[in-house]
């Protein structure tokens, strides 16, 4: 691949994955609120929280994995990696921005590379920045119910 073509194909993918894990956060809202209309502050308040608390990270683990598995196919669809279990890897250490170095990729797939670690960086952000959300929402719930008891 051309410089040309990896920037492309890397700025698509970014945009794939920002699209994905804000379509994930954006449609998990409606769920939050008739969970937490279902679980009364009054009856079930600490299980509640962690119905909640719940929720949010299993909303950021399905998007996040949708992503490095959008990841993993295309390092393997450009033939830079050998095997699905390779890519994945990969993949899942580029996302997360971790680079072990023990797999390297030749000039031909390098940017794009580039474009996966930045892709994790960004939804890593959103996804503390929706956690940090959710929190607020229910901690003060937590510190009115003690302070009344």
């Amino acid at each position: 691949m051309t410089d040309l073509q990896q920037i492309l194909l890397g700025t698509g993918l970014l945009t794939f994955s920002a699209i994905i894990h804000v379509t994930a956060v954006a449609l998990s809202v409606p769920l939050f609120g008739k969970l937490a209309a279902r679980l009364s502050e009054d009856r079930w308040p600490r299980f509640r929280i962690v119905a909640l608390l719940a929720l949010a990270v299993l909303v950021l683990v399905f998007a996040h994995t949708v992503q490095v598995w959008s990841w993993a196919v295309t390092f393997l669809a450009i033939t830079a990696l050998p095997d699905l279990s390779t890519s994945f890897y990969f993949a899942t250490v580029t996302y997360t921005t971790l680079g072990y170095g023990d797999i390297v990729l030749g000039p031909h797939a390098r940017i794009v590379a580039t474009f996966c670690a930045i892709t994790g960086l960004l939804t890593f952000g959103i996804s503390t920045a929706f956690l940090i959300g959710v929190l607020t929402r229910i901690l003060p719930d937590v510190f009115n119910n003690d302070q009344s008891t």
